[in-house]
Parts: structure tokens; C-alpha cells; sequence
């Protein structure tokens, strides 16, 4: 004889439950519940049904009656999923866990030195892909100077002199991340060398007189003209009018990575004419931030990146990971507001000592088992010393 499920009515689930119970058993098993006309209705299988026959019933189309609420889980139900998720990304999060402290024993070298970038603000994928090229290492210290070494390596400049050199350089970026003060100190250092005649800006900010008025102010203590242009006929006929000058900077109106008008600035910079736009990118921001930035603006096609507020962050290494992920050269780096002091160029070696003085700052922080501090205890036995 084919199973049959039953259907079970009551006030409220417990009592649904209590009739399953009488009728099939304490091994009933649960197929569907719904509420209907504010009862609780439960339909189940008895104990004799075997498992395979219970998933076929439980699989099978449940056509609701006229004028009645299809099946719908039953809030115990969705408890126990949502339970079950919770646990499934504590497994995994144990799993990966376990997968680091297992390399910690097996690879005491390679976690060390992982750890320590990580310490530094760099992400693991990346600190693993500057540390796997230079195993095996019997020495933690010659292992660390390679792979220093090595991130070094990756650390992109920009191809010619902007201070030197000029050229027409777009400032782009997010909202608050200093393009604005950083064009007035590329034009300040390019005006001392070159002399004021030979520099201009452009802003594309038509609508924020605040971003206006910043860029306009610095336009006239160093008595550089300013000129908006928003559209790409606009900066087309102001790009021209500007032939004679040597250095161009076009300071782009602020906005988040996630606004819609970012294609507007997008426009304004895609005509016939030799820009190169800059991302600036803060030391202070998250690195999922730093991430979705550098893709918002891949758009338009940025040529290198300028890492600005170095004296407001722990450290590069949240910054410099992501760059060198995408390979941008760095042009600049700035650390305050004083025009035109606080801009440099750059220097890997710089950033790598960064780099080193962070993980040091590290150590001295109280840190979980697994933590950068993890290292000091470690250290010794790696090394060879008792």
C-alpha cells in the first residue's frame, strides 16, 4: 500500500503537534505547515513510512484548498535554518582556523612571515602571494628581507616626472580625500620650479561652491587662473584656451565611488585630448572601500594614484596592498595640509619602513593566540634557539 500523509488541525502548534503525536507516534515525520483561517494545520507520515517514501510525499506538489493559504514553513522551522546557517559559517570559520594553525605547525616560517604583513595591514592572499616565491627559508629574518624585497619589486612609480615634466592630470576620487589641497600642492612645487605662468587649473564642480571657492582660493595665492568645465565641449574649448601652460590640473568635483553622476565626470574627462587622471586614495579608508573605489573609477581609465593623509593612518599597508594588487603607479604621497610642504614623491624603500614600523607597533599590542604577538613566542624555536 502507498503512504499516506495525514493532516493534523489545531489551535496552535503545540496542540497540532500533540494530536501528530497520539495519532502516528513520537517518530512521526513532519512534512508541511501552514496556517488555515487562523489554525495551525500539520501533515505528516507515520513511523512505518520509510525515509525515501517521505521525501517523495514531502517533494510533491500540495495543492492548498479552495480559499485557503498555501503550506508555509512554520516559524520553528525557520528557526531551525537559520540556526543551522549560524553554524555552518562557524564551521567553516573553525575550518579555516584549524587550516592556519596546521600551517603554523607544519610551516612555522611561512606563517610567521605571513603573519607579520597581516600585522602590517596587508591581507593575507596578498602577503601569502609575497612569502610563497622565496620558500623554503630556514632563517626568519633573511625570509622577511626577501619578501620585503619582493613587495618592493611590486611597487609601481609613475613613469616620468609630473614636477618635471607637466601635463594635463585629472584629480579624481571620492568625496573628502584631499584632491583638491593635493593639486594646489603639485601646482605649488611645479610654479616654484617651472613658474606660475606655465600652470592652470580646471574644476568640473559646478554645483558645490564650497569645492569651488577652495580651489579658486588656492588659484589666487599663487596666482594661478581657475577655469569649470563640466561638459567634454566645455573642457574641450578650456583645454585649448590653456595650450600655452604646462602643467594642467583639473580638479573633479567630490562625490561617493557609488553615485550615478560619476558618469557625468566620466564624460567630461573622455575627449580628444592628453589627460591623465589620478585616483587619490586616503591611507585612513577600509580596504573593501579602497576596493570598490579603484573599480568605480576603472572607468575612466586612471593612469596612476596618489595615496594622501599618511600622518592620519596606522599604517600603509591596508592602501599599498590594494594598489599594488592593481598595479597602479604611485605618483605622490601626502601627509598634511601645509602647500606646498607636505607632498613627496615616492619612494619604495619609504614605504616598505612603514611597512616594518607598523608590524614593530604590533608587537607591542596585547593580541588572541593567533594574533602578531603569536610570533614572539615562536620566534625562538623557528630560529633554532632553545
Amino acid at each position: 500500500m502507498a503512504a499516506k500523509a495525514e493532516t493534523f488541525v489545531a489551535s496552535d502548534m503545540r496542540q497540532a503537534m500533540a494530536l501528530v503525536r497520539q495519532a502516528l507516534g513520537e517518530n512521526a515525520m513532519i512534512l508541511a505547515t501552514k496556517r488555515v483561517a487562523g489554525q495551525t494545520e500539520i501533515t505528516a507520515v507515520g513511523e512505518s513510512v520509510s525515509p525515501a517514501e517521505a521525501k517523495k510525499l514531502q517533494a510533491a506538489p500540495m495543492q492548498p484548498a479552495p480559499g485557503k493559504e498555501a503550506p508555509e514553513l512554520s516559524p520553528v522551522i525557520n528557526s531551525i535554518q537559520e540556526e543551522l546557517g549560524r553554524l555552518r559559517m562557524m564551521f567553516e570559520g573553525e575550518l579555516a582556523q584549524l587550516s592556519w594553525r596546521e600551517q603554523g605547525r607544519h610551516q612555522p616560517n611561512r606563517h610567521a612571515l605571513i603573519a607579520r604583513f597581516e600585522a602590517a595591514g596587508v591581507d593575507r592572499v596578498q602577503a601569502a602571494a609575497l612569502v610563497d616565491p622565496i620558500l623554503p627559508c630556514s632563517d626568519l629574518e633573511q625570509g622577511w628581507s626577501k619578501a620585503l624585497g619582493l613587495l618592493g619589486k611590486k611597487i609601481k612609480t609613475y613613469p616620468k616626472d609630473i614636477l618635471d615634466t607637466g601635463g594635463i592630470f585629472a584629480m579624481v576620487g571620492s568625496t573628502g580625500v584631499g584632491k583638491t589641497t593635493t593639486a594646489a600642492k603639485i601646482a605649488a612645487r611645479f610654479a616654484l620650479r617651472h613658474g606660475r605662468k606655465h600652470v592652470a587649473f580646471v574644476s568640473t564642480d559646478r554645483s558645490k561652491v564650497g569645492g569651488q571657492e577652495q580651489l579658486v582660493s588656492f588659484g589666487s595665492i599663487l596666482g594661478v587662473p581657475v577655469q569649470i568645465a563640466t561638459t567634454a565641449e566645455e573642457m574641450k574649448r578650456t583645454l585649448d584656451s590653456l595650450s600655452e601652460r604646462k602643467l594642467v590640473i583639473i580638479d573633479t568635483a567630490g562625490m561617493s565611488q557609488r553615485d550615478m553622476a560619476l558618469a557625468d565626470q566620466f564624460s567630461a574627462l573622455s575627449i580628444d585630448a592628453p589627460i591623465e587622471p589620478l585616483l587619490v586614495l586616503p591611507a585612513t579608508a577600509r580596504p573593501t572601500l579602497i576596493e570598490e573605489t579603484i573599480k568605480a573609477f576603472a572607468r575612466v581609465k586612471v593612469s596612476g594614484a596618489i595615496m594622501t593623509k599618511l600622518d592620519e593612518c596606522d599604517g600603509v599597508g591596508p592602501l599599498l596592498s590594494c594598489i599594488v594588487r592593481h598595479g597602479l603607479p604611485l605618483a605622490f604621497s601626502t601627509d598634511g595640509q601645509q602647500v606646498p610642504d607636505d607632498l613627496h614623491a615616492i619612494e619604495p624603500k619609504a614605504l616598505l619602513a612603514d611597512i616594518i614600523k607598523t608590524w614593530r607597533q604590533s608587537l607591542r599590542k596585547p593580541q588572541g593566540p593567533d594574533g602578531p604577538d603569536r610570533e614572539r613566542r615562536a620566534t625562538p624555536a623557528i630560529q633554532g634557539q632553545p
